[in-house]
């Protein structure tokens, strides 16, 4: 018996090839759909963890200020009582440099030669008055003065004659610089 296909063959394998593709298309588009939910849903899980990494690491950072900010009051502080030290130890020098200088001056004015009748120091200046029975001891007195590591910048201000006690005296000003000298120059003496 001869058999006759009366059916489209050709349309038939067009729309079965047809209807594959379009399963395929299909089937690749949700695998599309899919992996890109998947992608999605990666990156929202990445971002959600580094969200909740940034809130534990600003939680720890709000934990540290607190330290940092009382380490910077203990510095300030810290920098004051230095300051307050600096001031102390300075006042110190300078107290017994004032004492110093005292003791210099008074050991290296001649007696029955020359008495002073001012010495006032002022921060680092420091001005002499007093009388003298002559000029060569007013400059024996300044050379005596540069010579101390204390006083430096030793000058006459001024000098005059005076009548004193029926006698012509030297009345002089001189005025000098006090410095500290270093601590091996004070232990020596």
């Amino acid at each position: 018996m001869i058999k006759i296909n009366l059916l489209p063959v050709r349309d038939i394998k067009r729309r079965i090839r047809a209807k594959k593709e379009i399963y395929l298309a299909l089937t690749a588009f949700l695998a599309l759909i899919v992996l890109l939910t998947l992608l999605a849903l990666f990156r929202i899980n990445t971002i959600n963890a580094m969200q909740d990494e940034n809130r534990k690491l600003q939680r720890e950072k709000e934990q540290y200020t607190h330290i940092l900010n009382e380490i910077k009051k203990l510095e300030a502080d810290k920098q004051i009582i230095e300051t307050r030290i600096g001031v102390i130890e300075q006042l110190n020098q300078s107290s017994s440099l004032t004492v110093r200088v005292m003791d210099e001056v008074a050991r290296m004015t001649p007696p029955q030669r020359m008495w002073l009748t001012g010495l006032s120091q002022t921060g680092s200046s420091l001005r002499l008055t007093g009388m003298a029975l002559d000029n060569q001891t007013v400059a024996a007195f300044m050379d005596d003065l540069t010579s101390s590591p204390l006083i430096g910048n030793v000058v006459l201000a001024n000098s005059s004659l005076q009548r004193f006690a029926e006698r012509d005296l030297i009345q002089f000003s001189i005025s000098c610089s006090v410095s500290i000298p270093d601590p091996q120059t004070l232990t020596q003496d």
